[in-house]
Protein backbone atom coordinates (compact mmCIF):
# COMPACT_ATOMS: atom_id res chain seq x y z
CA UNK A 1 0.00 0.00 0.00
CA UNK A 2 1.12 3.28 -0.53
CA UNK A 3 2.21 5.84 1.82
CA UNK A 4 -0.21 8.90 2.67
CA UNK A 5 2.91 11.31 1.36
CA UNK A 6 2.78 9.63 -1.40
CA UNK A 7 -0.54 8.95 -1.80
CA UNK A 8 -0.94 12.75 -1.39
CA UNK A 9 1.36 14.22 -4.15
CA UNK A 10 -1.31 12.68 -6.22
CA UNK A 11 -4.38 13.99 -4.73
CA UNK A 12 -4.61 17.77 -5.45
CA UNK A 13 -6.85 18.77 -7.91
CA UNK A 14 -5.59 20.39 -11.04
CA UNK A 15 -7.43 23.61 -12.21
CA UNK A 16 -9.54 21.81 -15.02
CA UNK A 17 -11.08 19.42 -12.29
CA UNK A 18 -11.76 21.99 -9.51
CA UNK A 19 -14.11 23.73 -12.11
CA UNK A 20 -15.45 20.30 -13.14
CA UNK A 21 -16.24 19.26 -9.71
CA UNK A 22 -18.58 22.94 -9.29
CA UNK A 23 -20.66 21.10 -12.26
CA UNK A 24 -20.22 17.90 -10.78
CA UNK A 25 -21.49 19.26 -6.75
CA UNK A 26 -24.11 21.00 -8.08
CA UNK A 27 -25.87 18.64 -10.71
CA UNK A 28 -24.03 14.63 -10.82
CA UNK A 29 -23.76 13.61 -14.25
CA UNK A 30 -22.63 10.02 -13.21
CA UNK A 31 -25.94 8.61 -14.98
CA UNK A 32 -25.51 10.57 -18.10
CA UNK A 33 -24.67 8.41 -21.20
CA UNK A 34 -21.25 8.73 -22.63
CA UNK A 35 -21.20 11.66 -25.16
CA UNK A 36 -18.22 12.69 -27.78
CA UNK A 37 -18.88 16.17 -27.90
CA UNK A 38 -18.78 19.19 -25.92
CA UNK A 39 -22.37 20.29 -27.13
CA UNK A 40 -24.17 17.01 -26.47
CA UNK A 41 -22.87 17.06 -22.81
CA UNK A 42 -24.34 20.85 -22.26
CA UNK A 43 -27.05 19.78 -23.61
CA UNK A 44 -27.87 16.98 -21.11
CA UNK A 45 -26.66 18.97 -18.40
CA UNK A 46 -28.65 21.87 -18.95
CA UNK A 47 -32.00 18.87 -19.76
CA UNK A 48 -31.36 17.92 -16.19
CA UNK A 49 -29.89 21.04 -14.23
CA UNK A 50 -32.05 21.09 -10.64
CA UNK A 51 -29.71 23.84 -9.18
CA UNK A 52 -28.39 26.95 -10.71
CA UNK A 53 -24.92 27.02 -11.42
CA UNK A 54 -22.84 29.10 -14.39
CA UNK A 55 -21.90 26.97 -17.27
CA UNK A 56 -18.27 27.48 -19.01
CA UNK A 57 -18.99 28.42 -22.88
CA UNK A 58 -16.29 25.64 -23.59
CA UNK A 59 -14.86 22.74 -22.37
CA UNK A 60 -12.46 23.61 -19.19
CA UNK A 61 -9.72 20.74 -20.94
CA UNK A 62 -9.14 18.95 -23.88
CA UNK A 63 -11.96 17.32 -25.32
CA UNK A 64 -12.44 15.61 -29.14
CA UNK A 65 -13.37 12.02 -30.32
CA UNK A 66 -10.14 11.39 -31.13
CA UNK A 67 -6.51 11.69 -29.92
CA UNK A 68 -3.83 11.92 -32.30
CA UNK A 69 -0.19 10.73 -31.54
CA UNK A 70 0.84 14.16 -33.25
CA UNK A 71 -0.83 15.48 -29.86
CA UNK A 72 1.11 13.74 -27.54
CA UNK A 73 4.29 12.73 -28.97
CA UNK A 74 7.12 14.89 -29.69
CA UNK A 75 8.55 14.52 -33.90
CA UNK A 76 11.59 15.38 -32.49
CA UNK A 77 13.75 15.82 -28.97
CA UNK A 78 13.12 18.25 -27.00
CA UNK A 79 15.77 18.68 -24.63
CA UNK A 80 15.15 20.42 -20.83
CA UNK A 81 16.27 23.82 -21.71
CA UNK A 82 14.18 24.05 -24.22
CA UNK A 83 10.85 23.57 -22.58
CA UNK A 84 9.97 26.41 -21.68
CA UNK A 85 10.68 27.53 -24.56
CA UNK A 86 8.84 25.24 -26.80
CA UNK A 87 6.18 26.55 -28.93
CA UNK A 88 4.40 22.98 -29.45
CA UNK A 89 1.00 22.12 -29.42
CA UNK A 90 1.50 18.56 -27.63
CA UNK A 91 -0.96 18.08 -24.89
CA UNK A 92 1.13 16.71 -22.65
CA UNK A 93 4.32 18.45 -23.80
CA UNK A 94 7.18 15.94 -23.23
CA UNK A 95 11.11 16.46 -22.08
CA UNK A 96 12.76 14.43 -24.29
CA UNK A 97 11.93 12.64 -27.09
CA UNK A 98 8.89 10.90 -26.54
CA UNK A 99 7.74 7.39 -26.48
CA UNK A 100 5.80 7.03 -23.51
CA UNK A 101 3.23 10.02 -21.53
CA UNK A 102 2.50 8.96 -18.12
CA UNK A 103 -0.59 11.69 -16.59
CA UNK A 104 -3.53 11.10 -14.30
CA UNK A 105 -6.89 11.03 -15.65
CA UNK A 106 -8.91 14.25 -14.86
CA UNK A 107 -11.63 14.13 -11.88
CA UNK A 108 -15.21 14.66 -12.86
CA UNK A 109 -14.37 15.22 -16.51
CA UNK A 110 -17.60 14.18 -17.99
CA UNK A 111 -18.41 10.89 -19.67
CA UNK A 112 -16.93 11.59 -22.73
CA UNK A 113 -16.01 8.49 -25.40
CA UNK A 114 -13.30 8.87 -27.51
CA UNK A 115 -10.93 6.90 -29.61
CA UNK A 116 -6.89 7.18 -29.32
CA UNK A 117 -4.19 6.30 -32.59
CA UNK A 118 -2.04 5.21 -29.31
CA UNK A 119 -2.12 2.28 -26.78
CA UNK A 120 -3.31 3.35 -23.51
CA UNK A 121 -2.85 1.35 -20.35
CA UNK A 122 -4.77 2.70 -17.40
CA UNK A 123 -4.19 2.01 -13.89
CA UNK A 124 -6.54 2.49 -10.62
CA UNK A 125 -3.99 3.59 -8.00
CA UNK A 126 -6.43 5.02 -6.05
CA UNK A 127 -10.25 4.13 -5.05
CA UNK A 128 -12.77 3.23 -8.12
CA UNK A 129 -14.18 4.96 -11.23
CA UNK A 130 -16.16 3.78 -13.94
CA UNK A 131 -15.05 2.47 -17.65
CA UNK A 132 -17.75 2.80 -20.53
CA UNK A 133 -17.15 0.07 -23.61
CA UNK A 134 -20.26 -0.94 -26.17
CA UNK A 135 -22.73 0.52 -24.49
CA UNK A 136 -22.19 -1.38 -20.93
CA UNK A 137 -20.15 0.03 -18.02
CA UNK A 138 -17.41 -2.31 -15.38
CA UNK A 139 -16.92 -0.31 -12.06
CA UNK A 140 -13.09 -0.72 -11.67
CA UNK A 141 -11.50 -0.61 -8.14
CA UNK A 142 -7.73 -0.07 -6.63
CA UNK A 143 -5.51 -1.99 -8.34
CA UNK A 144 -7.27 -3.00 -11.82
CA UNK A 145 -5.70 -2.15 -15.05
CA UNK A 146 -7.10 -1.71 -18.69
CA UNK A 147 -5.44 -1.47 -21.67
CA UNK A 148 -6.84 0.30 -24.54
CA UNK A 149 -5.41 -0.86 -28.09
CA UNK A 150 -5.77 1.92 -30.72
CA UNK A 151 -9.51 3.06 -32.47
CA UNK A 152 -11.31 1.26 -29.55
CA UNK A 153 -14.43 4.01 -28.94
CA UNK A 154 -14.38 4.28 -24.91
CA UNK A 155 -14.45 6.40 -21.82
CA UNK A 156 -13.57 6.84 -18.07
CA UNK A 157 -15.52 8.55 -15.37
CA UNK A 158 -14.32 9.23 -11.68
CA UNK A 159 -16.50 10.90 -9.33
CA UNK A 160 -14.16 11.43 -6.31
CA UNK A 161 -11.28 13.35 -4.89
CA UNK A 162 -9.51 10.68 -3.95
CA UNK A 163 -10.14 8.67 -7.45
CA UNK A 164 -6.81 8.31 -9.34
CA UNK A 165 -6.47 6.85 -12.67
CA UNK A 166 -2.87 6.68 -13.95
CA UNK A 167 -2.54 6.64 -17.60
CA UNK A 168 0.18 5.40 -19.30
CA UNK A 169 0.30 6.06 -23.39
CA UNK A 170 2.67 4.91 -25.92
CA UNK A 171 3.08 5.03 -29.76
CA UNK A 172 2.22 1.89 -31.13
CA UNK A 173 4.38 1.82 -33.75
CA UNK A 174 7.48 1.73 -30.83
CA UNK A 175 5.47 -0.90 -29.13
CA UNK A 176 6.94 -4.02 -30.22
CA UNK A 177 10.46 -2.64 -30.82
CA UNK A 178 11.00 -1.65 -27.44
CA UNK A 179 8.94 -4.78 -25.98
CA UNK A 180 9.56 -7.72 -28.27
CA UNK A 181 11.26 -9.85 -25.70
CA UNK A 182 7.69 -10.62 -24.09
CA UNK A 183 5.94 -10.92 -27.38
CA UNK A 184 7.55 -14.49 -27.31
CA UNK A 185 5.85 -15.47 -23.92
CA UNK A 186 3.05 -17.71 -24.42
CA UNK A 187 -0.11 -16.00 -22.05
CA UNK A 188 -2.88 -14.33 -22.80
CA UNK A 189 -1.56 -11.00 -22.56
CA UNK A 190 1.44 -11.33 -25.00
CA UNK A 191 -1.49 -12.83 -27.22
CA UNK A 192 -3.53 -9.49 -26.61
CA UNK A 193 -0.50 -7.76 -27.90
CA UNK A 194 0.48 -10.22 -30.97
CA UNK A 195 -3.53 -9.45 -32.35
CA UNK A 196 -3.29 -5.94 -31.34
CA UNK A 197 -0.10 -5.34 -33.48
CA UNK A 198 -1.25 -7.25 -36.60
CA UNK A 199 -4.99 -7.60 -36.84
CA UNK A 200 -6.72 -4.93 -38.97
CA UNK A 201 -9.55 -4.76 -37.02
CA UNK A 202 -9.33 -5.41 -33.70
CA UNK A 203 -11.96 -4.71 -31.34
CA UNK A 204 -10.74 -5.88 -27.38
CA UNK A 205 -9.05 -5.03 -24.70
CA UNK A 206 -7.72 -6.51 -21.63
CA UNK A 207 -9.02 -6.01 -18.08
CA UNK A 208 -6.63 -7.26 -15.66
CA UNK A 209 -6.80 -7.47 -11.39
CA UNK A 210 -3.51 -6.65 -9.56
CA UNK A 211 -5.11 -6.54 -6.44
CA UNK A 212 -3.09 -5.82 -3.72
CA UNK A 213 0.25 -6.20 -5.54
CA UNK A 214 2.44 -3.60 -3.86
CA UNK A 215 5.56 -4.13 -6.96
CA UNK A 216 3.25 -2.71 -9.41
CA UNK A 217 1.98 -0.31 -7.78
CA UNK A 218 5.23 1.46 -6.75
CA UNK A 219 6.16 0.48 -10.63
CA UNK A 220 3.12 2.96 -11.65
CA UNK A 221 4.56 5.48 -8.62
CA UNK A 222 7.71 5.37 -10.24
CA UNK A 223 6.23 5.66 -13.79
CA UNK A 224 4.50 8.72 -13.00
CA UNK A 225 7.11 9.91 -11.01
CA UNK A 226 9.83 9.85 -13.98
CA UNK A 227 7.77 11.01 -16.14
CA UNK A 228 7.89 14.78 -14.29
CA UNK A 229 11.10 15.23 -14.00
CA UNK A 230 13.52 17.12 -16.86
CA UNK A 231 16.42 15.04 -16.37
CA UNK A 232 18.51 13.38 -19.14
CA UNK A 233 17.62 9.63 -19.61
CA UNK A 234 14.15 9.85 -18.48
CA UNK A 235 12.75 7.92 -21.75
CA UNK A 236 15.51 5.31 -20.79
CA UNK A 237 13.97 4.69 -17.29
CA UNK A 238 10.50 4.95 -18.38
CA UNK A 239 11.18 2.25 -21.15
CA UNK A 240 12.21 0.24 -18.18
CA UNK A 241 9.69 0.49 -15.84
CA UNK A 242 6.77 -0.51 -18.64
CA UNK A 243 9.11 -3.60 -19.39
CA UNK A 244 9.42 -4.01 -15.73
CA UNK A 245 4.93 -3.93 -15.84
CA UNK A 246 4.65 -6.11 -18.16
CA UNK A 247 6.75 -8.49 -17.19
CA UNK A 248 4.99 -8.45 -13.63
CA UNK A 249 1.85 -8.71 -15.32
CA UNK A 250 3.05 -11.93 -17.15
CA UNK A 251 4.76 -13.36 -14.00
CA UNK A 252 1.74 -12.89 -11.38
CA UNK A 253 -1.07 -11.98 -13.44
CA UNK A 254 -1.41 -13.26 -16.78
CA UNK A 255 -4.33 -15.81 -15.50
CA UNK A 256 -6.15 -12.61 -13.81
CA UNK A 257 -6.48 -11.33 -17.49
CA UNK A 258 -10.00 -11.04 -18.76
CA UNK A 259 -10.75 -9.77 -22.56
CA UNK A 260 -13.46 -7.51 -22.69
CA UNK A 261 -15.47 -6.47 -26.47
CA UNK A 262 -14.25 -9.80 -28.23
CA UNK A 263 -16.59 -12.54 -28.82
CA UNK A 264 -14.14 -14.98 -30.96
CA UNK A 265 -11.57 -17.09 -30.02
CA UNK A 266 -8.84 -15.18 -31.40
CA UNK A 267 -5.87 -17.67 -30.47
CA UNK A 268 -5.55 -19.20 -33.90
CA UNK A 269 -3.89 -15.74 -35.21
CA UNK A 270 -1.59 -15.21 -32.49
CA UNK A 271 0.01 -18.67 -32.68
CA UNK A 272 0.61 -18.13 -36.35
CA UNK A 273 2.26 -14.74 -36.09
CA UNK A 274 4.76 -16.06 -33.26
CA UNK A 275 5.45 -18.87 -35.02
CA UNK A 276 6.64 -17.21 -37.56
CA UNK A 277 8.85 -14.83 -35.85
CA UNK A 278 10.17 -17.93 -34.18
CA UNK A 279 11.01 -19.53 -37.75
CA UNK A 280 11.41 -16.22 -40.06
CA UNK A 281 15.02 -17.58 -41.33
CA UNK A 282 13.16 -20.72 -42.88
CA UNK A 283 10.04 -20.22 -43.10
CA UNK A 284 8.00 -20.65 -46.28
CA UNK A 285 3.65 -21.17 -46.44
CA UNK A 286 4.16 -24.69 -47.45
CA UNK A 287 5.74 -25.63 -44.03
CA UNK A 288 3.92 -23.06 -42.40
CA UNK A 289 0.73 -24.61 -43.37
CA UNK A 290 1.98 -28.10 -42.81
CA UNK A 291 3.06 -27.50 -38.73
CA UNK A 292 -0.54 -26.07 -38.62
CA UNK A 293 -2.05 -28.94 -40.50
CA UNK A 294 -4.07 -26.59 -43.08
CA UNK A 295 -4.16 -26.59 -46.39
CA UNK A 296 -2.00 -23.58 -47.82
CA UNK A 297 -4.73 -21.92 -49.62
CA UNK A 298 -6.71 -21.90 -46.02
CA UNK A 299 -3.73 -20.49 -44.31
CA UNK A 300 -2.87 -18.02 -46.99
CA UNK A 301 -6.43 -16.66 -46.59
CA UNK A 302 -6.38 -16.72 -42.98
CA UNK A 303 -3.84 -14.41 -42.46
CA UNK A 304 -4.73 -11.71 -45.08
CA UNK A 305 -8.24 -11.47 -43.48
CA UNK A 306 -7.02 -11.82 -39.68
CA UNK A 307 -4.26 -8.83 -40.73
CA UNK A 308 -4.59 -7.33 -43.91
CA UNK A 309 -1.33 -8.99 -44.92
CA UNK A 310 -0.58 -11.78 -47.28
CA UNK A 311 1.58 -14.33 -45.99
CA UNK A 312 4.87 -13.17 -47.76
CA UNK A 313 3.79 -9.11 -46.31
CA UNK A 314 3.84 -10.46 -42.70
CA UNK A 315 6.79 -12.20 -42.78
CA UNK A 316 8.56 -9.48 -44.62
CA UNK A 317 7.17 -6.76 -41.88
CA UNK A 318 8.40 -9.30 -39.17
CA UNK A 319 12.17 -9.57 -40.56
CA UNK A 320 12.23 -5.60 -41.14
CA UNK A 321 11.07 -4.70 -37.58
CA UNK A 322 13.42 -7.12 -35.74
CA UNK A 323 15.88 -5.71 -38.18
CA UNK A 324 15.01 -2.59 -36.82
CA UNK A 325 15.43 -3.54 -33.37
CA UNK A 326 18.86 -4.95 -33.72
CA UNK A 327 20.17 -1.95 -35.72
CA UNK A 328 19.48 0.33 -32.69
CA UNK A 329 19.62 -2.41 -30.00
CA UNK A 330 23.45 -3.92 -31.14
CA UNK A 331 26.71 -3.43 -32.61
CA UNK A 332 25.83 -6.35 -35.04
CA UNK A 333 26.79 -5.25 -39.13
CA UNK A 334 24.34 -5.02 -40.92
CA UNK A 335 25.37 -8.20 -43.00
CA UNK A 336 25.20 -9.87 -39.53
CA UNK A 337 21.61 -8.40 -39.37
CA UNK A 338 20.79 -9.64 -42.37
CA UNK A 339 21.83 -12.97 -42.48
CA UNK A 340 20.40 -13.50 -38.80
CA UNK A 341 16.42 -12.06 -39.62
CA UNK A 342 16.42 -14.61 -42.89
CA UNK A 343 17.90 -12.67 -45.85
CA UNK A 344 20.20 -14.29 -48.25
CA UNK A 345 20.04 -11.07 -50.59
CA UNK A 346 21.32 -8.01 -49.87
CA UNK A 347 19.80 -6.00 -52.62
CA UNK A 348 16.70 -7.32 -51.71
CA UNK A 349 16.94 -6.31 -47.92
CA UNK A 350 17.76 -3.27 -48.69
CA UNK A 351 15.05 -2.00 -51.34
CA UNK A 352 12.24 -3.38 -48.39
CA UNK A 353 14.45 -1.97 -45.44
CA UNK A 354 14.06 1.19 -47.57
CA UNK A 355 10.61 0.65 -48.66
CA UNK A 356 9.28 0.72 -45.06
CA UNK A 357 11.34 2.94 -42.86
CA UNK A 358 11.83 5.27 -45.83
CA UNK A 359 16.06 5.42 -45.24
CA UNK A 360 19.11 3.14 -45.52
CA UNK A 361 19.59 0.67 -41.96
CA UNK A 362 22.74 2.88 -42.08
CA UNK A 363 20.83 5.78 -41.44
CA UNK A 364 18.37 4.41 -39.18
CA UNK A 365 21.16 2.84 -36.94
CA UNK A 366 22.32 6.59 -36.88
CA UNK A 367 18.95 8.33 -36.26
CA UNK A 368 16.60 5.57 -35.45
CA UNK A 369 16.01 7.10 -32.11
CA UNK A 370 14.69 10.53 -33.82
CA UNK A 371 12.61 9.12 -37.04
Amino acid sequence: MMDSSSLNSFMKLETAEVGYKKLYEANPYDHFKPVSSWQEFADQYKANMKNPVQFPDKPLSDIRPRFFESQFFSQQVIHPEQVNHSKSNLIYPPHLNSEIVVFKHLRYLPIMEHTLEFVKISYVLNGHCKFFLNGKNYDLTQGDMIIVPPNLKQAFFSNADEDIVVNIIMRRSSFEDAFAPLLMEQNDISNFFLRMLYRRQFSQLVLIHCDNDQEIEHIIFGLYNESQTTMHGSQIILNSYVLLLFGQLIRNHAKDAKMLEGSIDEKPVSNIIQYIRVNRKDINLESLAQHFNLSEGYISRFIKRETGFSFSQLLRDIKMREAAKLLISTNMSIEEIIDKVGYTDMSHFYKNFKKIFGVTPADYRQNGSDL
